[in-house]
């Protein structure tokens, strides 16, 4: 399952053509017939219904019945693949029994340190122009973030919150490198510092704009009420200044936040897009959770990941044309083909129900998924491929819960 920013670039290069103003993009071309020829396999199929741990319908109304050992994990990752209803539905919903069952708190967010700010800022205040501030950037920017299944879920966590006693309340931690610099110099003159908006509109590089922030940064005066934020913006924009990549800088921010003692060893829930969250070289990269994986944190040898795919969905799929931005609905980019094929997806289908989402335990006693390739062989002739490092592993070493959700609405665009 191609992540959907990826999808993004290759369709922006697609051909637009405009007939009474609307814009169709000329399709790549479908995988290979031999590419898209699965069959259900009855065991598989059998072992996945008995092993069911979430379940209900795509709009909401889950029931959760993960086995005891889930719950003793410090870091729950929930992948998926951006612009579709379904996850962010499961997402609120996991939360919420997480909080709920352990007391989680805290959203470790694919957002950046000050995106993730500003979505505290609205938790706590209810104020809708701070929440239309952070999605503004994404709506005009492209990003499939700025969606309205995703400001709902937002709206939802603080309704959530409403209900909650102090010390339960949940609240976002971004650790993604820096989305929206705008937005972050204007929290550095909040906060008393000073910020050249000159200066950063001449940068032409996510390092020379880092370089530029870190002098900015350096002239906030220090607070304690701030200096988790700052700390985690010094690690982002010293990761961002040297290039190191973007895994390696949200790794590192998060990093910070567990050694820190910002979060130390409490446990965290994020919803990230499906590479972030696998356990295991992809592409010969390492995603942020490979990292956390491999890394000598406390919460190294307790993490989770938790993929969810599409079946009979829609999508929204950002594609820049001559006349802007224009968000595409497609329901032709699933699972099973014609343009991206994920290995077992025949199962999938074959263990779930129409309009529904289902989250099974694939890594079970006695799971009949012990080599590789399962769900994690994906071929896509609209992006790159993931292609594991380590193929012959089973499933369950990069995710250990694999879903699918069937019927799915995409998830609507802002209005601009």
């Amino acid at each position: 399952m191609v992540e959907r920013s990826r999808l993004a670039a290759l369709l922006a290069g697609a051909t637009m053509m405009f007939a009474c103003g609307v814009a169709h993009a000329q399709m790549p071309s479908p995988l290979p017939a031999e590419a898209l020829v699965d069959a259900p396999d009855a065991a598989k199929v059998a072992f996945l219904k008995a092993h069911v741990v979430a379940s209900g319908p795509v709009t909401g109304g889950l029931s959760f019945d993960f086995p005891a050992a889930f719950y003793d994990n410090k870091l729950f990752l929930l992948g998926e693949s951006h612009g579709v209803a379904a996850p962010q539905v499961l997402d609120l919903e996991l939360l919420t029994h997480l909080n709920a069952r352990i007391g989680v708190r805290d959203y470790v967010a694919e957002v950046d340190p000050v995106q993730g700010a500003r979505l505290n800022q609205y938790l706590e205040t209810g104020d809708e122009a701070v929440l239309d501030r952070v999605f503004d950037y994404w709506t005009k920017s492209g990003a499939q973030w700025g969606n309205t299944a995703f400001e709902a879920k937002v709206r939802g966590v603080r309704a959530l919150n409403q209900t909650l006693p102090a010390d339960r309340r949940i609240h976002f931690i971004g650790v993604d490198a820096v989305q929206d610099w705008p937005l972050l110099a204007a929290w550095v003159v909040e906060q008393g510092g000073q910020a050249d908006a000159a200066a950063l509109a001449g940068a032409t590089t996510n390092a020379a704009r880092a370089t530029i922030a870190q002098n900015w940064l350096a002239t906030v005066p220090a607070s304690p009420a701030t200096s988790p934020l700052t700390d985690r913006l010094r690690g982002v924009l010293d990761g961002t200044a040297r290039a190191i990549g973007r895994e390696a800088v949200i790794f590192d921010t998060y990093s910070r936040a567990v050694t820190g003692g910002e979060l130390g060893e409490r446990p965290a829930y994020g919803l990230w897009g499906l590479f972030h969250v696998i356990q295991g070289g992809v592409n010969n990269a390492q995603p942020f959770a490979a990292r956390v994986a491999a890394s000598d944190l406390p919460t190294a040898h307790r993490i989770v990941s938790l993929a969810v795919m599409s079946l009979d969905s829609a999508v929204q799929i950002p594609a820049p044309t001559p006349a802007g931005v224009q968000r595409m609905r497609l329901d032709s980019l699933n699972i099973d083909g014609p343009f991206v094929k994920v290995k077992g997806s025949a199962t999938l289908r074959e263990a779930s129900t129409p309009n529904a989402i289902v989250l099974f335990d694939i890594g079970a006693q006695g799971t009949p998924f012990t080599s590789g390739g399962d769900f994690t062989d994906i071929r896509t002739s609209v992006g790159q491929s993931f292609v594991m490092d380590h193929p012959e592993r089973p499933a369950a070493s990069f995710v250990q819960y694999v879903g699918v959700f069937r019927n799915s609405d995409w998830a609507p665009p802002r209005p601009e």
